[in-house]
């Protein structure tokens, strides 16, 4: 991620200055060959830098190049700045009817000594620039030319690994499969337990690597009838890696009564507990746990054991780590296995043909249920490079299935590989962009999609519309770039409201 924020600061600055640069301004007399050398210089760094983007290896040297290269960026865009508001202030200065007839030959405003300033920045600019330009050559970076497409294409894809689940089924989770068997046997676990044991708290963990579809399976349990007609109370937390049990407590709390929100102390947060569960069964999910220190996860039990009378509640997790299900002492624990193919195909159609697969021919059936194939029996590239196909026809397909990720990519490696390569396939450097910026987020942050809009004008991430659409305003196209990178998999578990 922090790769892709890098040629997303160096891209942004590098677009504002080629744009400048290609201005004609009305003072360019004695640094116009520094400028026009300037545009030339920008434009095979432009090409450099789609290069180093591409590249299948980031090494240091490419990294130092690359922040070298935004240094640069800046210190252009500054001297460019400085020429935009001394022309501004030139026009003003005409238009002001008490300007003076002569100017101070001393002043700092004298045109004469401001143009052989220019000049002279903007040299050490182009200087700097050709020997960036050498210096990228040294490294095996070759000027590479692209087109950018059309930004608010449906075509794009992506993924946000870092986010908050909830226990609502977003529009994504709605097409399971292959999990109904697991997902009963789990539910029969759950309430067996529940009716046999005494009065401790009974845990069952789900384990898998990423992109199996844990969460998913945890909500089609925490939906099922027979858990809604065993268990008085039903708590969802998503807990991520900030495993903190006063926060944890709050959090049940808040799930309980949202009235109680925000209580500070643990012994209130508790008595509270007490009296919003004494006397329920519930079913506790703890979804995406990655804590492996034992104090913590005893110090939680600890505290939801002191809640009297909730005999027959469970506790049910998900987690990547095998590790984390031991420290948690599971009573009961599901290891979850991969797909079938056809299952994969099942969910890639789905995907790359939402209108329905009738029109498919033959030989382009066979090549779908070939990619089906390279998901390896994972959801999550299924879902990925079904969206990909959506946006890919013939030649494109095959391009899929000759990649060379393919090769010795395998489990998660191959998962973070696919990913990367949805990543790849975005045709609008300004969709980039904007998933790049939402790396700032902490995970489990959770934001308005308002809010998110607002943010990617403010700092410019929004790409002016085509001529056919000016029409729209920058909310409008925000909102499209939201709805494609919503539809593409980059947002997951989103909340929409019902007003």
């Amino acid at each position: 991620m922090e790769r892709i924020l890098t040629f997303g600061a160096a891209q942004e600055v590098l677009k504002k200055v080629a744009s400048l640069a290609t201005q004609e301004f009305s003072l360019l007399w004695g640094f116009k060959k520094e400028l026009t050398r300037l545009r030339e210089s920008l434009s095979i760094t432009q090409a450099m830098l789609r290069d180093a983007e591409q590249s299948q290896v980031w090494s240091e040297a490419v990294e130092l190049w690359v922040k070298k290269l935004e240094d640069i960026a800046h210190d252009a865009d500054d001297v460019l700045d400085e020429y935009g508001y001394e022309v501004l202030r030139r026009k003003v200065e005409l238009r002001n009817q008490m300007k003076k007839k002569v100017l101070d030959f001393f002043s700092r405003h004298n045109p004469i000594a401001f143009r052989v300033q220019m000049a002279h920045k903007i040299k050490n600019i182009n200087a700097s620039l050709e020997k960036l330009n050498k210096m990228a050559a040294s490294i095996g970076l070759v000027a590479r030319s692209t087109l950018i497409a059309d930004p608010t294409s449906s075509c794009d894809i992506g993924l946000l690994n870092s986010r908050e689940t909830v226990s609502c089924f977003v529009q994504d989770e709605m097409f399971i499969v292959g999990r109904d068997e697991v997902a009963s046997e789990i539910v029969t676990t759950l309430i067996n337990s529940s009716n046999t044991q005494e009065s401790s708290l009974s845990v069952m963990a789900v384990v898998g690597m990423g992109g199996l579809g844990k969460t998913t399976l945890a909500k089609k349990v925490y939906h099922d009838s027979e858990i809604d007609r065993h268990f008085n109370k039903k708590i969802w937390i998503c807990v991520s890696t900030n495993f903190e049990v006063k926060t944890i407590l709050s959090m049940i709390l808040e799930q309980l009564d949202e009235k109680k929100t925000g209580m500070q102390g643990k012994e209130a947060i508790l008595k509270n507990l007490q009296e919003d569960l004494k006397g329920k069964r519930y079913l506790l999910v703890l979804d995406d746990v990655w804590n492996e220190d034992s104090h913590k996860w005893n110090d939680l039990m600890s505290c939801l054991a002191s809640v009297n009378d909730t005999q027959g509640s469970n506790i049910l997790i998900t987690s990547r780590s095998v590790t984390v299900a031991s420290t948690v002492q599971a009573l009961h624990r599901r290891d979850l296995g991969r797909l079938a193919d056809d299952e994969c195909w099942l969910i890639l159609k789905d995907k790359a043909f939402p209108d329905g697969s009738a029109s498919l021919t033959e030989d382009q059936e066979r090549m779908a249920r070939e990619i089906a194939k390279k998901c390896a029996g994972v959801p999550l590239v299924a879902k990925v490079l079904g969206n990909m196909m959506r946006c890919k026809m013939g030649d494109g397909w095959q391009s899929i299935l000759n990649n060379q990720i393919w090769g010795s990519q395998e489990g998660e490696h191959r998962i973070l590989s696919v990913l990367r390569l949805s990543f790849d396939e975005l045709k609008s450097a300004s969709l980039k962009r904007c998933f790049a910026y939402c790396s700032m987020f902490i995970k489990g942050f959770r934001i308005s999609k308002s809010d998110l809009i607002h943010l990617w004008m403010a700092h410019g991430l929004l790409q002016c519309p085509t001529p056919n659409q000016s029409n729209l305003e920058m909310e409008d196209v925000g909102n499209e770039y939201f709805n494609v990178l919503l539809e593409n998999s980059f947002f997951q578990d989103v909340e929409v409201s019902s007003i």
